[in-house]
Formats: C-alpha cells, structure tokens, sequence
C-alpha cells in the first residue's frame, strides 16, 4: 500500500487515476498545505475549514464521495497536573484513499507505519487507524491513575494544602478527557452505520467496527470513574484536615492539662499561709513539696495519657 507524509499532487493524481489505494498523513501542516491537500483530494470546502481550524468535537460528517471523522486520542505528558491530554486528529476516508490530519505527534499513527503489512492492508486500514487512536487511549488513563494513587499516598501520609490544588487541576484535566470520550463513544454509533456504507477501505472494517465502539464505552467508564475517586479524594482531603486540626488540639489539650497541674499546685504554695511560710524553711521541705509537688503530678498525667494515647490522640 502506497503511504504519503506530504501533499504531492501528481503522485496523488497518478494513485487516483491508476485506482490504486494510498494513505496520506500528515503532521503540523501548514494552511496552504491543507488546502493542496483538498485540491488534490476533491475535499468539500466545508470538511476543508474544519480542518483548517481544528477545535472541533467528536463527529462524522458525509460528503459527496467521501467523509470526514473528527475523531479523538489522548497522549500521556509526565505533568503531575495534567497527566494526559486530548489529541485531535482529523480523518478522511473514500473508496480510494484515507487522509489523516493532525497538528501533533502521535504514537499510535506512527507505530502503525511499522506495523503495515501489504496485503489486505487497505481493506482494514479504517479499523486500525480507529483502533490504534482508541487503543492509546489506555497509556493516558494509567498515567492519570498513577497521578491519582501517589496524590492519595501524599495526602493520608500528611496532607497540606497544596494537595487541595493539584486535585482540582487533576479534576479538570480528567473532566475534560471524560467529555471528550462519552462525546465520541455516542458519536461513534452514527460514525459506524455510516462507515460500513462506504466502499473500498471501509469493506474489511464491517466484523471490527463495534470492537472499537466497546472500547470507547469502557475509556468512558475508565474516566468517569477516575472523576468518582478524585471527588472520594477531596473529601478525604478535608476528612484528613479534620483529622490533623483534632489531633493537634489534643495534643495543646495535654499541655495544657499539665500546666493546670502546675498551676494548681504552684498557686497553693503561692498563697503564703503563715503555717507553710513558718513550717517549709529547708531545702528537703522544698523538694519534697515545692519540686515533688509539680513532679507528681505530671508523673501522674504522663502515664494516664500514654496508656490512652490510641482512644485521645
């Protein structure tokens, strides 16, 4: 099969005239690039201004001779905050080519390059562009998971206030995949009616096609679900801070319950009845119940509270 990464129109001519089938990718194209790509293509003006803008949502759209799928992947990045992102890519497909457009990299598209074998590839080419697209899916979801588990770690281990932040960020990043995913998964049941009507590429997609729409639905569910534990998290979070306030005031508590002691003990003697100031005029008298009298006390306190330590604090 005949694979293209840049827009010759006299080849592509010759591949059209000749009814051989081809594929075309291409990445970061510039505007005058998608628009040779349309002349050599016969696009619709309109799928052309789609493509031109990108910003678009899931969707199929039908011209005459050929469709235009707006469909979504997503790519892992390694930032705690946005640990994946969505990934647009535009896709053309006719009786005699598949176009597909994209403004950034993308593993999936690049590792089918490797993996192409030439028989039957045209047949099948549709299906395994949507599937490797829908299967690189699985790597961004981990990547959130694990962002998900070490923020769960973070904030049981000692929470602070920064974690209150990093799961709002975590919230959005995965809200927005999650909008993108139930989008597609419902506009994939249109899109799969209307590509088993298309000849050529899309006639040895008809037994894979629903395959990748159960996946769809299971990466939905995949992201909903991730939405559920980070709105469980910050519960947890402000559950924790609850936890740590009312540790800290018992242990002010304690303190403060020892200086009492103290206190009492140091205001009686500080009284200065004539019988103490008589009677307590050595130094054993003095640390028997000047030093004795706090020491007792807080001996007392000391052990009352280590053996409650697991119930009070």
């Amino acid at each position: 099969m005949n694979v293209l990464t840049e827009v010759d129109a006299p080849r592509i001519a010759d591949l059209r005239s000749n009814g051989e089938f081809f594929w075309i990718d291409l990445v970061s194209p510039s505007d005058e690039e998608v628009r040779r790509l349309g002349t050599a293509l016969d696009l619709h003006p309109v799928a052309l201004e789609d493509t031109l803008e990108f910003g678009q949502r899931p969707k199929i759209e039908p011209y005459m001779g050929h469709l235009l799928v707006v469909f979504f992947t997503a790519r892992a990045t390694g930032d705690r905050d946005a640990p994946a992102v969505p990934l647009e890519v535009h896709i053309y497909v006719a009786e005699g080519y598949v176009a597909t457009v994209r403004r950034e990299h993308c593993q999936a598209l690049e590792d089918l390059y490797a993996n192409m074998r030439a028989e039957h590839e045209a047949d099948q080419l549709v299906y395994r562009v949507l599937d490797g697209l829908t299967d690189a899916f699985y790597p961004a979801i981990n990547a959130v998971e694990n962002e998900i588990d070490a923020l769960e770690v973070e904030l049981l281990a000692r929470v602070r206030r920064e974690h209150l932040g990093r799961s709002y960020r975590l919230k959005q990043s995965v809200r927005g995949l999650h909008r993108i995913a139930t989008a597609q998964h419902e506009q994939f049941r249109t899109a799969h009616e209307v590509l088993l009507h298309v000849e050529g590429p899309a006639r040895g997609t008809r037994p894979y096609l629903r395959d990748v729409g159960d996946h769809l639905a299971q990466i939905a569910g995949e992201f909903h679900r991730q939405l559920d534990d980070l709105m469980a998290l910050t519960q947890t979070y402000y559950n924790a801070n609850s936890d740590r306030l009312n540790a800290i005031a018992s242990r002010v508590a304690v303190i403060g319950t020892v200086f009492v002691a103290w206190t009492v003990v140091t205001g009686f003697f500080g009284q200065n009845f004539e019988w103490l100031t008589g009677q307590i005029d050595s130094l054993t008298d003095f640390l028997l119940f000047g030093v004795g009298g706090l020491v007792v006390p807080t001996v007392i306190l000391a052990t009352v509270f280590w053996v409650k330590r697991d119930d009070w604090l």
